[in-house]
């Protein structure tokens, strides 16, 4: 497995935990399963490590938000949860 795999492994596990253990909050809900759509088509592009990981999602996220008609709020709480979950992870392991 490389660096990359068990980099995507980890945020999705992280993101599905937090999925379901945020049953009475809507919002981080929402930004975690957004977060996951991404995380699923970007995993599956070839990286170096972890922090290739994080870049790719950050330019994904810059790519939809250019299109995707989110709130500030969602566009900032969703920025914000990624930072979270990829200081969870390491970053690159």
């Amino acid at each position: 497995m490389t660096c990359t795999t068990q980099a995507a492994d980890q945020a999705h596990q992280s993101l599905l935990d937090l999925e379901a253990q945020a049953l009475d909050d809507a919002d981080r809900r929402f930004y975690a399963s957004y977060l996951l759509g991404h995380l699923s088509l970007i995993s599956t592009e070839t990286g170096e490590d972890g922090e290739a990981l994080s870049k790719r999602l950050e330019q994904a996220l810059d790519e939809a938000f250019a299109v995707d008609r989110l709130s500030d709020q969602d566009k900032l709480g969703i920025r914000s949860l990624w930072h979270e979950i990829s200081a969870d992870i390491g970053r690159g392991l």
